[in-house]
C-alpha cells in the first residue's frame, strides 16, 4: 500500500497519490490517486523558484475531472491513464461533471456534449465500463444539488433530480465506488435549507449507494467550520449514516472576511487523507488545484483557471507546509528548504497528532431560515490549455485532528456559493453573497503514446468574480 515519498527534486512521471508524512511515523490509510494538474508543468517552467513547492504538492492527489467539456477520446485517455498508472490498492478520485443543463443558473458550462438524459447515460456508461470494479471516489456533479434545493434555483426545471438519480444508480453499481454528491456549503448553514438537502439526499439514496456530500469545493471555509456544516446535514438527515468530504486545498486559514476571489489571506490546507481525525469527515481532498486563479479580482489575479504566481506564493507561505511542516517560504534563503524524506516503513495501525493544530470550537448555525434571490449569476469557464508533464508519487500517511464540536445557534447570517467566498456565517453581519460557479475543463488533444493525459482544471469563478447573488435571511 505504501510507496516511497519522493524528494521534491526527483523527476516524477505519471500520477500523484496522496498522503501525509508525519514526523513521528506513518499511519495506515487508503491512498487516493489522480493526475497532476496541467497548469503545474507550465508554472514550473515559467517560475522555477516555485518548483520545490509545486513538486511537494505533486506528491498528493488532486481530483481528476471527467466532464463532457472534454471529447469522448480525451475522457477515455484520462480514465485509461488513471487505470494504468494508479495501483489497484489506491482509490481513484474523480469529479463527474456532465449532467444535462449543468450550470443552469448562468449557462457558461452548458456547451458540453451531454444534451439529454440519453446522452448522460452514455456518458456515465463510458466511465463505469472503463472503471469496472476498481476502487473509486466520485464527487458527483458540482453545483447540481445546490441549484436543485436552493429557493428559486433552476435545478428543478432543468431536470436535475431525475438525472442525479440516473448518476447515482449508474455510478454505485460498482460495489467499490464511494459517491459524494456535491453541495454548496451555504445550503447547510441553516436548518431549513439543510432540510431541503436532506430530503433530496434521501431520495437519491433510494436510487443507489450514496456515502454523503462534498462541502467547500473550490472554497476557503475552514475545516472545523465545514465539520459544523456536516453536523447540520446529519442533523437534518436524522442520521449519521451519511457523512462528508471537504476540499481543503485553500482552507488553512479559513475566511473570516467577505473576500471570496483569490483571497490574499488564504493558505494551502492539510493534504488529502482518509484519516481526518474528525468523526463526520471521511476525507480531506484537494479538488481545486492550489495556485489556479479564481479570476481577475479586486485582490488581483489572472484569468480564471490559469496559474497565478502571486496567489500561489501566498497560499504556500501562509499554508500547512510552512506553518506545520517547517518548510521554507518561497524565496526565503535564510532557512533551508526541508522536504519529506524517502521511507520504506510499513504502515502501522496507530495514529499520530504530531505537527497538528487543534481546531478551535466554533458555533455552527443550525437555526433560522434562508432563501435565495438570484440578482446576477456567474457560470463556468474553461481554463487555458497547457502542456503537462505528469507526476508520480506513491505515498501514505494521515493527519489526526481534534474532533470537531459545535454548539447549535439560532443565528442566521449570509453565506456564499461554491467557487466563491464571503463572510463566515459565524459572523454577526450579513455580507453580500455570490453565485454558484464551476470551471469546466476544456478539451485537450492527447496522444497517450506520446504523453500522459493532462489533468483538467477544476472549479473556479471567472469575471464571475464580479457578479453577485444575494442570500436573504428571513
Amino acid at each position: 500500500m505504501l510507496g516511497n515519498i519522493l524528494h521534491s527534486r526527483l523527476v516524477i512521471t505519471a500520477v500523484s497519490c496522496m498522503a501525509l508524512v508525519l514526523s513521528s511515523g506513518i499511519v495506515n490509510a487508503e491512498d487516493l490517486c489522480s493526475i497532476v494538474p496541467a497548469s503545474y508543468s507550465g508554472a514550473k517552467a515559467d517560475h522555477p523558484e516555485l518548483t520545490s513547492a509545486i513538486e511537494t504538492l505533486e506528491n498528493y492527489a488532486i481530483a481528476s475531472w471527467y466532464t463532457d467539456r472534454l471529447t469522448t477520446q480525451e475522457r477515455s485517455d484520462m480514465v485509461s491513464g488513471l487505470l494504468r498508472q494508479c495501483s489497484e490498492d489506491t482509490r481513484l478520485s474523480i469529479v463527474v461533471y456532465g449532467i444535462p443543463n449543468k450550470d443552469c443558473a448562468a449557462g457558461l458550462s452548458s456547451g458540453g456534449s451531454v444534451k439529454s438524459t440519453s446522452d448522460y447515460q452514455t456518458f456515465l456508461k463510458d466511465l463505469t465500463d472503463a472503471i469496472g470494479e476498481r476502487k473509486v471516489l466520485y464527487v458527483v456533479e458540482p453545483d447540481a444539488l445546490g441549484l436543485l434545493t436552493q429557493d428559486g434555483g433552476c435545478g428543478s426545471s432543468a431536470g436535475y433530480l431525475d438525472n442525479l438519480k440516473v448518476a447515482v444508480s449508474a455510478l454505485s453499481a460498482n460495489a467499490n465506488a464511494e459517491l459524494y454528491v456535491d453541495v454548496g456549503y451555504w445550503m447547510l448553514a441553516y436548518g431549513d435549507s439543510a432540510g431541503k438537502v436532506a430530503t433530496v439526499m434521501k431520495e437519491l439514496g433510494s436510487s443507489g449507494r450514496v456515502k454523503g456530500v462534498t462541502i467547500n469545493t473550490s472554497n476557503y471555509r475552514s475545516t472545523d467550520e465545514c465539520a459544523g456544516y456536516c453536523k447540520n446535514f446529519q442533523t437534518a438527515m436524522v442520521s449519521s449514516d451519511m457523512s462528508c468530504i471537504i476540499d481543503t486545498s485553500r482552507n488553512y486559514n479559513g475566511s473570516p472576511t467577505s473576500d471570496w476571489c483569490n483571497v490574499p489571506t488564504a493558505g494551502i490546507g492539510k493534504p488529502p487523507t482518509a484519516e481526518t481525525g474528525v468523526s463526520n469527515l471521511d476525507y480531506f481532498m484537494w479538488i481545486k488545484p492550489p495556485g489556479e486563479s479564481d479570476g481577475e479580482c479586486a485582490t488581483g489575479g489572472t484569468a480564471a483557471g490559469t496559474f497565478y504566481q502571486e496567489g500561489f506564493t501566498l497560499l504556500w507561505d501562509q499554508g500547512y507546509f510552512v506553518s506545520e511542516k517547517g518548510m521554507a517560504k518561497i524565496g526565503d534563503s535564510s532557512s533551508a528548504y526541508t522536504q519529506a524524506t524517502n521511507t520504506t516503513t510499513a504502515p502501522s495501525s496507530g495514529s499520530s497528532s504530531a505537527g497538528q493544530t487543534t481546531p478551535s470550537k466554533t458555533t455552527a448555525p443550525t437555526g433560522g431560515s434562508s432563501s435565495w434571490s438570484q440578482d446576477n449569476t456567474v457560470g463556468t469557464v474553461a481554463p487555458a490549455d497547457t502542456t503537462q508533464t505528469q507526476a508520480t508519487a506513491s505515498t501514505s500517511a494521515t493527519t489526526t485532528a481534534t474532533p470537531y464540536t459545535t454548539t447549535p445557534s439560532t443565528s442566521s447570517q449570509s453565506t456564499t456559493a461554491p467557487g466563491m467566498d464571503t463572510a463566515s456565517p459565524y459572523m454577526t453581519s450579513s455580507p453580500d453573497t455570490t453565485a454558484a460557479s464551476t470551471t469546466a475543463p476544456t478539451g485537450q488533444s492527447v496522444s497517450t503514446a506520446q504523453q500522459p493525459y493532462q489533468q483538467p482544471n477544476t472549479k473556479q469563478g471567472r469575471t464571475a468574480c464580479k457578479a453577485k447573488k444575494r442570500l436573504r435571511s428571513l
